[in-house]
């Protein structure tokens, strides 16, 4: 559902929410905006990155879901986004090019409303590229990554993000079975690195743009 079809209450409630979380990140010294939908977000990306920067994008299904890497792409913009028709290879060569581009693009698993942003990666490029290498992290996340504390955002990983990425992925893991986090220990298991970003990594122009809709998973 997007912002413009909610009722007025449940507008509010996601702007108010969004909006508290963004003062939250940017006492913490993220560049923190809210926006109400993924055009104005998608906007507001294309006027960040100039039109002939690389860009880098890990497997953020936020990013595809809201068109920025087709929009970046029609502009002339090289994108570094490995996907589903590369072989193994060929996708871990993107996946190192990715993090060594100006600009990177992302969304996260959770952030809580203390302000800390908080990912569990399998291979580790995207929270690599989003704590060290572009000189320009842009997090695109939608309200309902929302969590009130840590412990509210490893529980959404646990019973949310992993297990519904792993179903994406077409992995054979216990929690694409249950629909919830079974602390397998799987040699497909995408549960294998935790990072928990409190401030700005410094020398970053780290940015997050919360939406007013709901994204990725």
């Amino acid at each position: 559902m997007s912002y413009s079809e909610m009722g007025e209450v449940w507008r509010r409630y996601v702007r108010t929410r969004c909006e508290h979380a963004a003062e939250v990140l940017r006492k913490r010294e993220f560049d923190a905006r809210f926006f109400p939908g993924r055009r104005e977000t998608v906007e507001a990306i294309l006027q960040v990155i100039p039109p002939d920067q690389p860009v880098g994008c890990g497997g953020s299904w936020t990013m595809r879901q809201i068109g920025v890497l087709d929009e970046l792409r029609r502009r002339g913009n090289p994108v570094f986004a490995h996907d589903a028709g590369m072989t193994a290879e060929e996708a871990m060569r993107v996946r190192r090019e990715a993090i060594s581009c100006p600009f990177y693009l992302s969304s996260a698993n959770a952030l809580t409303m203390h302000g800390e942003i908080v990912n569990v990666d399998g291979i580790g490029n995207r929270v690599a590229g989003i704590s060290f290498g572009p000189s320009t992290v842009i997090v695109v996340a939608g309200y309902n990554k929302l969590v009130a504390d840590l412990e509210a955002a490893f529980q959404r990983i646990r019973e949310v993000a992993a297990p519904a990425n792993a179903m994406r992925y077409n992995l054979d893991t216990p929690c694409v079975e249950k629909g919830r986090c079974m602390d397998c220990r799987k040699p497909s298991s995408i549960c294998r690195i935790t990072t928990i970003i409190s401030r700005r990594p410094m020398m970053t122009d780290f940015k997050v743009f919360l939406v007013g809709e709901a994204l990725g998973f």
